[in-house]
């Protein structure tokens, strides 16, 4: 019987190869774009879930607060924070501190390899699950200056094939400026890519205390280290929490300890990747919200392709009609057509499933490159969020849909009375009708929802790109310092040296140096006082070495005061005691303007500084964060970075000419450049390619979505064939006819805008919420996201509207 039915449906689907084409075309592309939706979706879900017992650890997370006020939201805090919460909670079974994480120059045998490192204790193998392919877990970073490298670093620098891993164990290498060589005491494998945590270097936390001091494992006022903690089987992470106000309250007494509250709480590790809201981020994060955003987007996309086989399918109810009138005649009970009828969607569903697998593996590639991640098929099928149970919901989820999809229009069609059909006297089913309008509905507001909010994201992504920074980053180039050449009496007047020689190079207009730039977050201090102010409360500034032609450089404006002259800078920084300040910073402080705080002076770590000039504001880092007050100092640094505004006619000229005076200058070091503008826009490219890739699925929505409204005027206009030729013969124009058919579905789709709207307001508030600067939301925004959606149903009824307003009356009244 099942063999009898599937033959009968591959029958059908062939005599009538367009109807099938067209279902198969919706089905396939709404399958293939959730397959490859849902593979981003489980890669973004699945980071660190890798790691034994992930579920037990969390990250220590710390906001602070100055006279009320949030001042620091961060993953960063002070040394001495882990140990305390081990000795104190005894639901913490081990943690983990990790410091001075960044790019690294391994060195060996004269060469340089650049990595990114961190500096982390004993228990960094016992909280996460890193496997070593060399070396001992326990001991390998016990010992200052020893160092365990990935399989990649021990390929690349010692040419070792893993087989001699074990042989490179107790070898030395070099790390940046530090004279003493590190120890080489384990290979591990390259981290994951799906790791929030991702270097290939981990050097021993006791080098810092050899090199900084003891302050860097004990200290409860400098804020430079992150903690990940482990608690023991069966703790509720949640009770544990309640208990750590009570811990502030114990170790820094309110303020008296930092000048600021101090509240901790334990962020899941599973968690950490898909959190981007804290400060001084140690990890690879992206935005929750975009991976949502794209999972409801998929189920849009799978529903809407389903909806529209259910609407194609009753289409055809009509020329089906006298089929089903035989079969019950010739003795066919119901469920013997519900069989029938349901192996065909079945058969036409996993057709397109399997093309739509297909099509996903093949289209594999081009995915990856565009959004610059590792995905694969078997992040479907076990390897990626869930696993196996993961594949097994997605199965069913697909299995569900199939049969659903199937039912509809199975039972609408098994349900016709064979009398009435035979007959000729077979009428439309009112509540058919209301289903069909109702998915129609459905779709429309799915797609009005789309569009909305594709054309805001691009809105907002366009917003922040031609946003006034209040600084000139355009062909500004930037080449990284030297970090290995060591700080003397001599490296001031060898930077300036080096900047006049980088001058006098035809296409460079001016050079600067400073600690940081833009793009970067800058570190803080803390408890900072205006001179005078008797007993108020500290304040916090990002801080930012520069030199006196910074401001120049970049074009920030000068407001009040005056700049950086070269003798304001010393080789003793004790003896540095002249600072510019930005306008958030110096009405922090209580001034109204920048003439006021002009030569006034404040207390910085129990220092007097003079604010000798005040620049105008400007955004520090991209349009998603606030501007910061900033104090500028007159420091120079070698590890910082080189900016220069050059010529645009000849870049490649500009940049050979540099790189021959850095290597004159700073013989040994990697010359490492990038351009201001490029880099800045990087802080942009998870939200620039969540946009591509929304909008691409987006659309394909609102096409699929397309295809629906077009079966269902197909299966409106066929039942109103005799109705049209009778208008025609009474006189009705072809306009007036595709006027008249027409105006059912634009008021479905009308009424699809009217839901759609308000929760596309919902949605793409939620989105730009997490955005200091943004766009306002103008109703003309969802105007040209309704007449879109009209244009598009209009498209897709008129061509079935002007069909049958052009076919010739008496074959219309014939046909009934």
């Amino acid at each position: 019987m099942i063999r009898n039915y599937f033959k009968i449906a591959l029958r059908n689907m062939w005599k009538h190869k367009g109807f099938s084409a067209l279902n198969i075309t919706g089905l396939v592309t709404g399958v293939t774009a959730c397959l490859m939706i849902l593979q981003y979706v489980s890669f973004e879900l699945s980071f660190d879930r890798f790691h034994k017992d992930f579920d037990r650890i969390y990250r220590i997370t710390n906001d602070r607060f100055q006279q009320g006020k949030l001042i620091q939201h961060g993953t960063i805090t002070y040394p001495a924070v882990a140990a305390a919460m081990g000795k104190d909670f005894n639901e913490i079974e081990t943690y983990t501190t990790l410091a001075n994480p960044g790019t690294f120059s391994l060195q060996k045998d004269r060469k340089i390899f650049e990595e990114k490192g961190v500096y982390t204790d004993e228990r960094f193998l016992s909280v996460f699950t890193f496997p070593l392919v060399a070396g001992d877990r326990k001991s390998a970073l016990k010992a200052p200056h020893s160092i365990i490298i990935s399989e990649t670093n021990a390929q690349r620098i010692f040419h070792a094939t893993p087989e001699q891993y074990a042989g490179l164990i107790g070898q030395t290498i070099k790390v940046d400026i530090d004279t003493e060589p590190y120890q080489i005491t384990g290979i591990m494998k390259d981290f994951p890519a799906a790791s929030h945590l991702q270097y290939g270097a981990l050097m021993s936390f006791e080098t810092l205390t050899h090199t900084w001091g003891d302050w860097i494992k004990n200290s409860w006022e400098s804020s430079d280290v992150w903690h990940y903690a482990k608690l023991r089987p069966g703790v509720d992470a949640a009770a544990l929490e309640k208990k750590l106000p009570a811990f502030s309250d114990r170790y820094f007494r309110g303020d008296k300890v930092s000048g600021s509250v101090e509240q901790f709480f334990l962020q899941p590790l599973s968690k950490a990747h898909l959190v981007p809201d804290y400060e001084y981020e140690i990890g690879k994060v992206n935005n929750g919200k975009a991976v949502w955003t794209m999972l409801t987007i998929a189920a849009f996309i799978l529903l809407i392709a389903w909806i529209n086989y259910i609407n194609l399918a009753t289409a055809r109810s009509l020329e089906r009609a006298r089929e089903v009138g035989v079969r019950k005649v010739a003795g066919a009970t119901s469920g013997q057509l519900i069989g029938q009828f349901l192996s065909e969607s079945v058969l036409l569903n996993m057709l397109a499933l399997g093309l739509g697998i297909a099509l996903a593996v093949v289209l594999q590639p081009f995915l990856n490159t565009v959004i610059d991640k590792p995905l694969s098929f078997a992040l479907l099928t076990g390897a990626g969020y869930g696993g196996k149970s993961f594949a097994l919901m997605l199965g069913g989820v697909f299995l569900l849909g199939i049969l659903l999809s199937g039912c509809y229009p199975a039972f609408a069609l098994s349900s016709f009375k064979a009398v009435q059909v035979l007959k000729g006297s077979f009428k439309r089913s009112a509540k058919g009708t209301w289903v069909r309008r109702s998915l129609v509905v459905f779709q429309y507001t799915a797609s009005m929802v789309l569009i909305v909010g594709t054309f805001i994201v691009f809105k907002q992504l366009k917003f922040m790109r031609e946003g006034k920074l209040g600084f000139d980053m355009d062909q500004v180039l930037v080449i990284r310092g030297p970090e290995l050449t060591l700080w003397d009496s001599t490296s001031i007047d060898r930077i300036n040296s080096f900047k006049t020689e980088l001058e006098r190079i035809p296409s460079v207009q001016s050079a600067t140096t400073s600690g940081n730039v833009f793009g970067n977050k800058l570190s803080r201090s803390f408890n900072i006082r205006r001179l005078g102010a008797g007993d108020g409360k500290g304040v916090t500034f990002s801080r930012m070495p520069v030199d006196a032609d910074f401001f120049d450089t970049y074009k920030i404006p000068l407001l009040a005061g005056r700049n950086f002259l070269p003798t304001d800078s010393n080789n003793d920084s004790r003896k540095v005691t002249t600072a510019i300040l930005n306008e958030s910073a110096v009405k922090l402080l209580g001034f109204a303007n920048a003439s006021e705080g002009a030569g006034q002076k404040f207390v910085l770590n129990g220092k007097e500084w003079e604010i000798i000039g005040v620049v105008a504001d400007f955004h520090q880092q991209s349009l998603k964060h606030s501007i910061e007050p900033i104090v500028f100092a007159p420091f120079y640094s070698l590890a910082g970075f080189f900016s220069m505004k050059i010529n645009a006619t000849d870049p490649a000229g500009s940049i050979a000419a540099v790189r021959e005076q850095y290597n004159a200058f700073f013989p040994g070091n990697n010359f490492d450049y990038f351009f201001m503008d490029q880099r800045f826009n990087e802080q942009y490219k998870d939200d620039q390619v969540f946009g591509k890739v929304s909008s691409f699925f987006s659309l394909l929505a609102v096409l699929i979505a397309s295809l629906g409204i077009f079966g269902l005027s197909s299966y409106t206009i066929a039942q109103r064939t005799k109705e049209i030729g009778v208008r025609k013969v009474l006189g009705a124009s072809t306009s007036g006819i595709v006027t008249l058919l027409s105006k059912d579905f634009l008021k479905l789709v009308l009424f699809a805008i009217v839901i759609g709207a308000p929760i596309a307001w919902y949605g793409v508030n939620q989105w730009l919420s997490d955005f200091a600067y943004r766009i306002n939301i103008e109703w003309w925004m969802f105007g040209i996201a309704a007449a879109a959606s009209l244009l598009i149903a209009f498209a897709s009824v008129s061509f079935q509207s002007m069909r049958a307003a052009l076919m010739n009356p008496v074959k219309s009244l014939r046909s009934e």
